[in-house]
């Protein structure tokens, strides 16, 4: 049942997971030579005229990655509604886990550059797709419970 509502928060999550890849979350405004520096999943990146990776951000990559690949296999589970329930809860915890890691990585570039962050709005993403996640958990415990309950005989 693709059609479902469950289907439509699985896709919002996927959405605002992938956005990840396009726009840095954290922003450096350094005060000697007014360059900002930009932390994305990819890692500090700055926008002086010698533009280079100040250093990478490969676990955060990762871990985005495989929550968008899991996600996107958790669509397609929808005959074992079971253990898409198990993989959406698999993708929560893994959202809490890319919160903590991305204030991990912002406190460790504050340490290096000196500099106070600006924090994008995507930074709270992980938590909103959380929620979607926890919501379509329930649509899918619902329809769950609604097989069920045509398997009995009357």
């Amino acid at each position: 049942m693709i059609q479902r509502i469950q289907t439509i928060y699985l896709l919002i999550v996927s959405i605002l997971i992938g956005i990840f890849f396009f726009i840095p979350f954290t922003s450096f405004v350094l005060e000697g030579d007014m360059s900002v520096c930009r932390l994305s999943i990819f890692g500090l990146t700055s926008d002086a005229p010698s533009s280079k990776i100040l250093f990478k951000a490969i676990p955060l990559l990762i871990l985005v990655s495989v929550i968008s690949a899991s996600n996107i296999a958790t669509i397609f589970m929808y005959k074992r509604r079971m253990l898409q329930i198990r993989f959406c809860i698999a993708n929560i915890v893994l959202l809490f886990g890319l919160e903590g890691l991305m204030y991990y990585f912002v406190s460790v570039a504050k340490n290096q550059l000196g500099s106070h962050p600006s924090y994008s709005l995507i930074f709270v993403f992980p938590i909103i797709s959380a929620i979607f996640l926890y919501m379509a958990i329930r649509r899918i415990a619902k329809d769950e419970a609604l097989v069920r309950s045509m398997d009995r005989l009357r």
